[in-house]
């Protein structure tokens, strides 16, 4: 893994001010990578380039950082799809004018350095690669991490609320958004280029290369044509990654096998390539690790194949509960700087600082929904706009925020609409154009890592997904074409999913679940937790305690704002009281004997219309009888 922090000035500036920012953000690092990183360290009086990765690169052929000459090259990142025959040939075309960036797998950023005379700073096409941007004081600076970035502009981290709104609602940080104030991220294809003055001071200009737009555009301008067109484009895609990740690393491949249908077209991929991945299945759920178990016999009995396959269940309770619900989520969200998914919360948990060497190359699914319509209305009469809008405010169930987050929210969708008929698509395919410029952006954990291989991101395949129609996506048409096309013995095999059957994983409640939440409903007062509905928190938690079972996605949303809370707004958490959990633990209400219910059974009774004819036909007999 890497930090990169790099920074620039509009003019000659104090000393004392940039070695203040520079001291605050190394005190700041040091809690983030451990003593082992390798530390590169570029510069002037008026700029600085920082950059730290793991010493054991592994069997990684891409230098992170590589210098010839007065070039430098820094790559966030590996650059699979491109063709080139180094970091240093790379950097040296992206000085030159090149896109260098138009045939990449995202995420990937290039950074590249002319001695201290100018330089040149690349973000992919769909704007993955979490390199954040932001200007105070003269100074502008680029960092991977939005929190050290804001230490060093600013001094401080204060959370950005418009941020956790749209984090409250969808999960992740929707378009540019930060977790804290000050700090964007690099917008899809942005690129910034430097050039030193002579006085002093750097002279930037920002500008938009070649980015999602251009690429869906072109995908979607082959609506109509022959089909076969479309699996070529796709299945070239598939083919050409194979071959470039083999120029990048030079290791074994992983790769999650599921039951459902993206892990296994780009198993299949690989198969026909020629390499054989090392599979591991999560078998939580119990019909992916039957299926993944059958596809793996095909292998062995159709073509004498004898796959590695390892099977683990990921979220065992056994595993997640050793450690606490609060110290899990605060982990997660200082490993990943408060921007990792909820659902995470209920994995083991993870070291605070990052990994000391890189990981092996794993493929994942990332995007292969864009070929599915997964995101596409399953209730007729509901707009483009409409499922859209619920996609993104789905983290948590009606009611679990206040209306004007949602609002907000809606806003921000009209906008993403406006923007995407501009380009000239139309129904559902505003749709896909929406699920990838927010979800595929933000939400997918590839993001974080080096080596983890997205594959429905070539923009091969991006583009023969907006070529095919929305019902030929209904009918899995690509997924199922290619896979039969690759590996046809499992072609007749079926999809399943992680929600099919039962599963053994752990609940966010289990454990201290139950206490830790309740203690976070009366402890953390800060905006931040205060954006999700505490009543229904508590109505759920009881509902919980009661029937062992609930929809759980608005406990792992508050947790993660609460334990967010609690670290970005420390001066508003207040002394816990134990009072929600003596609420959510209480007995319930006991019912009233049958005695006591008789009476206002009665009453109810004598107000329906039945008691009113019986009384009108009964009184005159009775009266009848008495005289």
């Amino acid at each position: 893994m890497y930090v990169v922090l790099a920074w620039f000035t509009d003019r000659r500036l104090d000393d004392g001010a940039t070695r203040a920012a520079r001291s605050r953000f190394d005190a700041a690092v040091a809690e983030v990578v451990t003593d082992t990183y390798v530390r590169h360290d570029f510069g002037g009086e008026d700029w600085g380039v920082t950059f730290l990765h793991s010493a054991d690169q592994g069997d990684y052929r891409w230098p992170l950082v590589a210098t010839e000459g007065p070039v430098t090259a820094l790559s966030l990142g590996l650059p699979v799809g491109v063709q080139t025959t180094g970091p240093v040939a790379l950097a040296r075309e992206l000085l030159g004018g090149a896109d260098i960036h138009r045939d990449v797998l995202p995420p990937f950023n290039l950074i590249a350095l002319d001695g201290d005379r100018r330089f040149t700073i690349q973000q992919d096409w769909l704007g993955m690669c979490r390199l954040f941007t932001g200007t105070a004081d003269g100074i502008t600076a680029f960092c991977s991490r939005p929190s050290l970035l804001a230490t060093f502009l600013y001094g401080s981290t204060e959370p950005d609320l418009e941020g956790w709104r749209s984090y409250a609602v969808s999960g992740f940080f929707g378009a540019d958004l930060s977790p804290v104030k000050g700090v964007r991220l690099m917008q899809p294809g942005q690129r910034i280029t430097g050039r030193r003055r002579d006085e002093g001071g750097w002279e930037l200009t920002s500008e938009t290369r070649y980015n999602v737009d251009d690429l869906v555009v072109s995908g979607f301008a082959g609506q109509g044509r022959p089909v076969e067109e479309s699996l070529d484009l796709a299945a070239d895609a598939f083919s050409g990654i194979a071959t470039s990740i083999g120029k990048l690393y030079d290791g074994p491949i992983g790769l999650g096998l599921s039951g459902g249908k993206d892990s296994r077209l780009i198993a299949s991929s690989l198969i026909a390539a020629g390499h054989m991945p090392k599979f591991h299945t999560n078998d939580d759920t119990v019909a992916e690790g039957e299926t993944a178990l059958r596809l793996m016999q095909i292998l062995r009995d159709e073509r004498g194949l004898q796959p590695e396959h390892r099977l683990a269940k990921t979220g065992a309770p056994a595993n997640v509960l050793a450690a606490g619900l609060v110290e899990r989520t605060e982990k997660l969200l200082r490993r990943y700087d408060f921007q990792f998914p909820s659902s995470y919360t209920i994995r083991p948990a993870l070291d605070t600082r990052l990994p000391d060497e890189f990981a092996p190359v794993n493929f994942s699914g990332v995007g292969g929904e864009l070929a599915t319509g997964f995101w596409y209305p399953r209730v007729g009469g509901k707009t483009p706009e409409d499922e859209v809008l619920w996609r993104l405010t789905s983290a948590v169930p009606a009611g679990g925020v206040a209306p004007e987050v949602i609002d907000a929210e809606r806003a921000r969708v009209a906008v993403l609409f406006d923007h995407a008929r501009g380009l000239g698509l139309n129904d559902l395919h505003l749709v896909d154009y929406g699920y990838l410029v927010e979800r595929v952006r933000r939400w997918y954990s590839s993001a974080y890592f080096i080596g983890s291989i997205t594959p429905y991101l070539s923009p091969g395949f991006v583009a023969a997904s907006f070529g095919v129609t929305a019902e030929q996506k209904r009918d899995f048409l690509l997924h199922k074409s290619l896979i039969k096309r690759f590996v046809p013995e499992w072609a007749d095999v079926p999809f399943v999913s992680a929600f099919t059957g039962t599963t053994t994983a752990t609940r966010v409640w289990d454990g201290d679940g139950v206490q830790a939440i309740s203690d976070l409903v009366d402890t953390a007062q800060g905006p931040i937790a205060q954006l999700i509905n505490r009543d229904l928190v508590e109505k759920t938690l009881t509902t919980v305690v009661r029937t062992d079972n609930s929809p759980e996605h608005i406990l792992r949303q508050f947790t993660y704002l609460a334990v967010a809370s609690t670290l970005l707004e420390p001066g508003t958490v207040a002394a816990p009281t134990g009072a929600t959990y003596a609420r959510v633990t209480a007995p319930p209400p006991k019912p009233l004997p049958a005695a006591a219910q008789s009476p206002s059974r009665l009453r109810r009774f004598k107000k329906t219309w039945l008691w009113r004819a019986a009384r009108k036909v009964l009184k005159p007999a009775l009266q009848k009888m008495r005289s």
